[in-house]
């Protein structure tokens, strides 16, 4: 058992929870995904820029908020850990949200059906990327700590 890990084996699959929210959830709260060609072209690199800052703000505090969890494990408990832990993610995204700028370049005659459909879309393959990421790092730890699915040499019998 290293210092580096964050979670045991069995909690290696809230990796694809962490995920989901810290790299999609709370930038998209912030910044939310429009249809190819929506926005002003001239602000595109300021838009990509403040999105990605959004990402690895978010990714950074889901690591400390992890990394804070386990600190706080055996003094609190489990439970008590947790909610402190995502008090501290929830306080840090919402405040660099407040101090990062609003972008709104939606024109209003966009039609909003056309937009709601675009984001449910984007949401949805998120989901099953993350879902999948989640079951596989889920999965895989544990069939390598209980012996099962190893690869075993076929030997000869004479």
């Amino acid at each position: 058992m290293g210092a580096w890990r964050l979670w045991p084996e069995g909690d290696l699959g809230l990796v694809g929870d962490g995920g989901i929210v810290a790299v999609y959830i709370v930038p998209n709260l912030k910044y939310p995904a429009n249809p190819p060609s929506v926005g002003d072209p001239d602000t595109i690199g300021m838009r990509t820029a403040l999105y990605f800052a959004m990402i690895a703000i978010s990714l950074a505090a889901m690591i400390g908020a992890a990394m804070l969890r386990r600190r706080l494990l055996r003094r609190y408990g489990g439970w008590n850990a947790s909610l402190l832990a995502a008090a501290a993610y929830l306080i840090a995204v919402v405040a660099v949200g407040l101090v990062l700028p609003t972008i709104n370049e939606v024109p209003d005659q966009f039609p909003a059906v056309v937009l709601w459909q675009f984001r449910i879309a984007s949401l949805g393959a998120q989901l099953v990327m993350w879902t999948t990421i989640g079951i596989t790092f889920g999965a895989l730890p544990e069939r390598t700590t209980t012996g099962e699915g190893r690869l075993r040499p076929k030997v000869a019998a004479f």
